[in-house]
């Protein structure tokens, strides 16, 4: 099998060697390279090569299946390649003979003349342009369908491909006699593409690997050819050999074990096997290379297309030419079901023409060589030594397929930098290749550390999607007949695909849609509470509904009081994880950051098992946890395990870290109560500013709708405690508190201002939060007000990351109130309603704008460009100086709303810049140019000056008669 196709003569050559036409062909080739003599160009005429050539593609397209017949997969796919090859210049040649016999060429009997053949023979005539005809003809290899393309894009290629055919043939004809005159018309490759299609659509009905190639996928294709490899193995030979046989056990046991362990399963409901709840997923498919960024959503939006079934898909790549030359990556969140996909198609490739070996990265060396990890993997699965190369001489007929599951695992867990690794799986695959041993490679990754890899030029990318309406009601269905008899016994109500799509967001990976059906099934939680449950709350379940069945399972004769200690103490282990990640503002936490986290945000007796017992490693602590929490492992040579940890949706981890800043803030709330009480006693936040003096809240916005959503639960005096507490440690948030705990806990090195600047952030957020209303800026800085709010802002904006500055103006929304007097400058949480210019513009430290609203004040969108940046001025309170610009503008921006650029121009050119220049500029060419800009730019001012004109002298009336008022008006 070949990374790139094949030429008509190499196609003839395995279709059948010896033909004629090889001869024929040979004797062209000699031709092609300038070494035929003139007796022997007689024997290449090119009607009598176009003729053959025709005849002979017939025929042996229609007897492929003989020529295939018990071929291995490798030999087999070099052939339907072959036939593939001869289709594309047969459909050349039969529509180039109808076009030159409609323009009056007899082909029949039409030759090159004795003339012509001694031109061609002395190179004294047009010997160089038949030179490169004929290379053209049985040399060059036509482009390659590909299922990660669609199929449309082929027949583009292809047009370019006869595109370039139809030029050589034409400078050759163009010269001879019987063709004197006759030009080869432009539409002929066009009518080729479409001669082709027809003849590829026949085949496809012959050949399912047709259809798998192209965009004629359907499930009816992988199923012909499974079961006819299906059918062979049967009818020639079992398998007889020991390995084989057992990797092909090992991997069709997996298809009955249920998706869970019965450990992890409540007693009463029945989980479905891999087999029955198996969904194949949907997907997208591109070609990537080194430059590629197949971890950005813009990236797949220009480059992926469509995988309506992803098994058709993987198949269609495996008995494609290009999969022995470069491994195929498989991309999908945690959760997607990516080490699913392989342990099944482990098991269904087992059965056809192909050998698969499953790598699970994470327990083989990762610094081993490629070679060595798949040894590694087979003793694993098969509990003897098995080396690759006698594996591959084992294969026979088949085509084995190295699967490398988890090469996220690889980047997460160890933190090294394996972005070469595809590059050795291609060297791998070229090396073997060329020992005659092809194998076809697949890896799977996490889609977000994609950009961490460098991908080989021409590689094959997938990309698993979430599960859409069909694929969540289909296993719903699986679930539902399972456990349809208990459901009754016990009074619960099958779950709906209707229930579920208030929660998309989880139903849509397979793991959580598990999650979200165990939860359910116990008493219809989510059912009773239909779509009024809110995200908040559903969380709130879903994690205590899991630690009171983890808690239950290991600890049955606790009491209720013990029982709900160990759940709070699950609660708080969990949350732990999640502060860990956030405060070093990432999703992946690696094992010694967080056991070094653990001992400063968990006590003692959270961290052991049981009073006594020493603490337990973050591995032992999150067993079980695969619900919530991902574990990357990577092994290195000298044995030990390296572990990173991530939750399987980023969501968990922010409303982890909101329940535990909320938690924290309410319990501190409590301290301070107690403490007033005790005349002396200094209240000792340190834990509190641990969890929020490194990362704002608001830099993710499903962290900040979290804490939103907390806070709104608490109840009144709660909220009023808080409130008073938040305000308290603003106020000294800029002092060191040399006595408050966890003075050593640094996750992240950090100056002191920085870590100033996010307590005090998140300090001001909650504040806002846990207010009725709008709060007075006042109350949070003090007086003198603009000067201290701008001071506080200048620092957040100075010393915060960008990303967390940027979602910090953008959560909160600053304006003076102007119906007060004096005028207030108030905080509140952003709302989208229009900015107003007068209230959003700063004032200089010694002012502040007088009370009432001006009545031609003017109010833009909140997301419109000018909007964010009024808004952004606002919460610095800078930009003091620009005020009369704004003022300005107000009558532009009331009449035409934002600011409209001209498309593919710089942003220094405007629609309001190009009407001041038309209507004040003088210099000479500006009234062209600028009217050639406004004319390029989305806006009402090209609309507003034509009318204008039309009035003019109506305008300059009432302008007159204004300007009367106030002198003698100007004469005319």
């Amino acid at each position: 099998m070949r990374s790139r196709g094949l030429s008509f003569a190499d196609a003839v050559r395995l279709l059948d060697g010896g033909s004629e036409l090889v001869d024929r062909l040979g004797q062209a080739g000699g031709l092609a390279a300038g070494t035929v003599t003139v007796a022997s160009a007689g024997t290449v005429d090119f009607f009598a090569l176009r003729d053959q050539v025709v005849r002979w593609g017939h025929a042996a397209v229609r007897s492929w299946r003989e020529k295939v017949r018990g071929l291995s997969r490798f030999d087999r796919t070099d052939r339907i390649v072959a036939a593939y090859s001869v289709i594309v210049l047969v459909a050349y040649f039969e529509v180039l003979g109808e076009w030159l016999a409609a323009h009056g060429v007899d082909l029949d009997a039409a030759e090159i003349t004795v003339e012509e053949q001694v031109a061609l023979g002395t190179r004294s005539g047009p010997p160089d342009s038949y030179a490169t005809l004929i290379t053209a003809l049985v040399r060059d290899a036509p482009p390659l369908p590909s299922p990660a393309q669609p199929f449309e894009t082929l027949r583009r290629r292809l047009e370019l491909h006869y595109d370039m055919l139809n030029y050589d043939v034409g400078a050759f004809l163009q010269g001879l006699a019987a063709t004197q005159g006759v030009t080869i018309g432009k539409d002929l490759p066009w009518a080729a593409v479409r001669r082709f299609t027809e003849l590829y659509r026949g085949l496809a009905t012959e050949i399912p690997e047709f259809r798998l190639w192209s965009e004629m996928i359907d499930a009816q294709a992988t199923r012909e050819m499974i079961q006819a490899a299906v059918a062979r193995l049967r009818s020639e030979q079992e398998i007889a050999d020991a390995v084989r046989s057992g990797l092909v056990r090992r991997y069709e046991a997996q298809l009955g074990k249920p998706i869970l362990s019965a450990a992890n399963a409540p007693a009463d409901l029945l989980l479905p096997t891999l087999q029955q709840g198996y969904q194949d997923p949907a997907g997208l498919a591109a070609i990537a290379g080194p430059d590629a960024s197949p971890a950005t959503e813009t990236w797949w939006a220009t480059n992926g297309h469509s995988v309506p079934d992803v098994q058709d898909f993987l198949i269609a790549h495996l008995t494609s030419a290009p999969a022995t030359g470069g491994p195929m990556v498989v991309l999908g969140h945690p959760g997607s079901g990516k080490s699913v996909l392989t342990r099944v198609l482990a098991a269904r490739l087992s059965t056809a023409d192909f050998l698969p070996v499953r790598v699970e990265l994470r327990t083989v060396r990762a610094d081993s060589p490629v070679q060595r990890q798949i040894e590694e993997a087979l003793y694993l699965a098969l509990g003897e030594s098995v080396t690759w190369p006698d594996l591959a001489r084992r294969s026979g007929t088949a085509l084995p397929v190295v699967m490398m599951d988890g090469f996220d695992e690889l980047l997460q867990a160890t933190g090294q930098n394996w972005a070469n690794y595809l590059e050795q799986l291609q060297e791998f695959q070229q090396r073997e290749a060329e020992l005659g041993r092809p194998v076809a490679v697949l890896v799977t990754s996490r889609t977000v550390v994609a950009d961490r890899a460098r991908f080989p030029e021409n590689t094959t990318v997938l990309r698993l999607s979430p599960f859409g309406d069909a694929q969540v009601s289909a296993w719903l269905g699986v679930w539902n007949a399972l456990n349809g008899a208990g459901f009754a016994a016990r009074g619960v109500r099958p779950l709906s695909a209707g229930v579920l799509a208030v929660h998309r967001e989880l139903a849509e990976q397979p793991l959580l849609l598990l999650l979200l059906a165990l939860f359910d099934g116990r008493d219809n939680q989510l059912q009773r509470h239909g779509g009024g449950i809110g995200r908040v709350e559903l969380y709130e379940r879903l994690f205590h509904d899991f630690f009171e069945r983890q808690v239950d399972k290991f600890g049955t004769a606790l009491g209720t009081d013990q029982r709900d200690a160990q759940v709070a103490a699950e609660w708080r282990r969990l949350c732990a994880v999640a502060v860990a990640m956030h405060n070093r503002g990432r999703d992946v936490v690696f094992e010694p950051e967080l056991e070094s986290d653990l001992r400063h945000l968990l006590s003692e007796d959270d961290r052991a098992p049981e009073p006594g017992s020493r603490p337990l490693t973050p591995a032992q602590l999150l067993v079980g946890r695969f619900f919530f929490v991902h574990e990357s492992r990577a092994s290195l040579d000298t044995g030990a395990a390296e572990r990173s940890f991530e939750f399987l949706h980023a969501t968990f981890g922010e409303f982890l870290t909101a329940r535990r800043i909320v938690t924290a803030l309410t319990e501190l709330a409590e301290d301070r109560a107690y403490l007033r009480r005790r005349p002396g006693a200094t209240l000792d936040a340190g834990f509190f500013h641990a969890l929020t003096s490194f990362t704002t809240i608001t830099r993710r916005q499903p962290l900040w709708e979290f804490c939103q959503g907390m806070v709104t639960r608490l109840d009144a005096p709660t909220r009023r405690d808080c409130r008073e507490l938040v305000l308290e440690l603003l106020a000294e948030a800029g002092h060191p508190h040399p006595t408050w705990a966890l003075g050593g806990y640094q996750p992240e090195r950090k100056t002191m201002a920085a870590r100033q600047a996010a307590f005090s952030a998140n300090l001001t957020c909650l504040a806002v939060l846990l207010s009725d209303g709008p709060v007075d800026a006042a109350e949070l800085v003090g007086e003198p007000l603009v000067t201290n709010w701008r001071g506080q802002a200048l620092l957040w904006m100075g010393q915060l990351e960008s990303e967390d500055t940027r979602r910090l103006w953008q959560a909160l929304r600053i304006a003076w109130d102007l119906d007060t007097d004096p005028a207030r400058l108030l905080v509140r949480v952003e709302d989208g309603t229009d900015v107003s210019v007068f209230a959003s513009l700063p004032w200089p430290p010694e002012e502040r704008p007088a009370a009432g609203r001006p009545r031609w004040d003017v109010a833009l969108p909140a997301q419109t460009r000018t909007g964010l940046q009024l808004r952004k001025s606002a919460f610095a309170q800078t930009g003091v100086d620009f005020r009369e610009l704004y003022h300005a503008m107000i009558p532009f921006w009331r009449r035409f709303g934002d600011l409209s650029h001209p498309a593919n121009r710089d942003r220094s050119e405007s629609d309001v810049r190009a009407l001041l220049e038309l209507l004040l500029t003088e210099e000479p060419g500006a009234l062209e140019f600028f009217t050639a800009s406004l004319a390029n730019t989305a806006s009402d001012v090209w609309d507003f000056l034509a009318g204008h004109l039309e009035t003019q002298d109506h305008h300059r009336r009432r302008l007159l008669g204004a300007m009367t008022q106030y002198g003698d008006p100007p004469e005319a």
